[in-house]
């Protein structure tokens, strides 16, 4: 795969511009990505940031509704959003000629504060039913945010997911919305990348034709802090859901993503439970027969992450009980070779470069590694350092996950049984 040779500038306003051309494809992406997430939250005013996303949406064009749609879709682009526990990201895909277009409604965004009552009141209830839809209606959805208090002490902000509370969210004046934009979207506390068939000239002039007469705002002197001792292991708790079978979530402590550690994580959990070849699948599914689904993926966030490893019943009769005893039996049963390694790491690899042949994917990629490294040449190390993860390492950390005392275990179990 090609190097990636970003070119990194930085405006007056504070902004990071990153450029990565590529004369290879006929598109231009532009991405930019705010440090500030659920984690920048406080108890009783969760799910700010993610109604601030689809606040966004109506932010771009003066005194009009909804445009930033319209203009992508009339130009032959498309668009979209994502909030995490530690930052928001926007992005948009345009046909090279519409470059100028997307660089502009991108700054819309961050120019200023020209969100409406009526704009407010509708993406309160459109997040509301999100929340809805996804958490409480959905079969086994609540476990995600029954998970976070499960595994973080309430005085953390990783104690709730990024949806955060239908109540708090509901709650949202005009004031605080106001204050959360002029606090977190501010040039300093964002990347902007700008990837595909693009000039680096012209990108730069683009950007600061847009983006750099923003005023500077100061951003966010403090965060959200997180402790160690804010992690509860060896806990475990059951919640009923309108669900037909019983399922287990079961998850260990390791660090956040700025530590190397989670890429042995990311192997150690492609090894447990991706594929038919996995450790998870060949033992509940195959062979015991007691699970229909399993799995295991890593949960990232700056300062602290979850691997988190999973099982559903494959008919009524079998407990939660008999599937986490499985997990754990399987786990601590089997012997990781040298093969599980290196099909793991290529596995992943793979994935990485496959996403990094995409304008998206790269600003993606870069804008992260910029915001949370300060170093947008980072993206090209990362598939390189899958290959330093060893045997030992990941050993270890099976070793945790089949440790009951060192994980976190989530039932959900039908309601009459609860």
């Amino acid at each position: 795969m090609a190097t990636i040779t970003p070119h990194d500038v930085t405006l007056d306003n504070g902004l990071r511009l990153v450029v990565c051309p590529d004369t290879t494809t006929p598109v231009a992406n532009v991405t930019v990505m705010y440090r500030v997430g659920s984690h920048d939250e406080h108890r009783g005013k969760t799910g700010l940031a993610h109604l601030f996303e689809h606040l966004m949406f109506d932010n771009a064009a003066p005194d009009q509704d909804k445009m930033y749609d319209l203009y992508c879709t009339k130009a032959g682009g498309s668009n979209n959003a994502y909030t995490t526990f530690d930052y928001t990201c926007y992005h948009i895909d345009l046909p090279a000629h519409q470059l100028e277009l997307g660089v502009w409604l991108e700054s819309e965004r961050m120019r200023e504060f020209r969100i409406t009552d009526h704009a407010l009141q509708t993406q309160r209830s459109v997040v509301i039913e999100e929340i809805n839809q996804n958490v409480f209606n959905q079969p086994y959805g609540i476990w995600r945010k029954a998970q976070q208090e499960l595994c973080y002490d309430p005085t953390s902000s990783y104690s709730w997911d990024v949806y955060g509370s239908a109540d708090d969210v509901a709650g949202v004046t005009m004031n605080d919305a106001h204050s959360f934009f002029e606090t977190f979207y501010a040039p300093s506390n964002a990347v902007l990348c700008i990837s595909g068939n693009v000039s680096i000239e012209r990108a730069v002039d683009l950007a600061s034709k847009h983006f750099g007469t923003i005023p500077h705002r100061t951003p966010p002197q403090t965060r959200s802090q997180f402790a160690s001792n804010q992690q509860f292991r060896g806990v475990h708790t059951s919640v009923g859901d309108n669900v037909p079978m019983a399922a287990t979530y079961i998850s260990v402590h390791l660090p956040g993503f700025l530590d190397n550690e989670l890429l042995d994580a990311e192997v150690a959990a492609t090894i447990l439970g991706t594929g038919r070849s996995s450790v998870l699948y060949k033992s509940l599914v195959a062979s015991l027969q007691l699970a229909s689904s399993v799995g295991a993926f890593v949960d990232r966030r700056a300062h602290t992450s979850l691997l988190t490893m999973y099982a559903f019943a494959a008919h009524e009769d079998v407990t939660a009980d008999q599937l986490a005893d499985a997990i754990h039996s399987a786990i601590a049963g089997v012997s990781i070779q040298e093969s599980h390694l290196l099909a793991a790491r290529n596995r992943l690899r793979t994935s990485h470069a496959a996403e990094l042949q995409k304008a998206h994917g790269v600003a993606d990629s870069v804008a992260w590694t910029t915001l949370f490294w300060n170093n947008p040449s980072y993206v090209n190390t990362v598939l390189a350092s899958y290959n330093d993860v060893s045997l030992d390492s990941v050993r270890s950390i099976l070793q945790l996950c089949s440790a009951p005392a060192e994980c976190a275990r989530l039932d959900v179990i039908p309601k009459t049984d609860a």
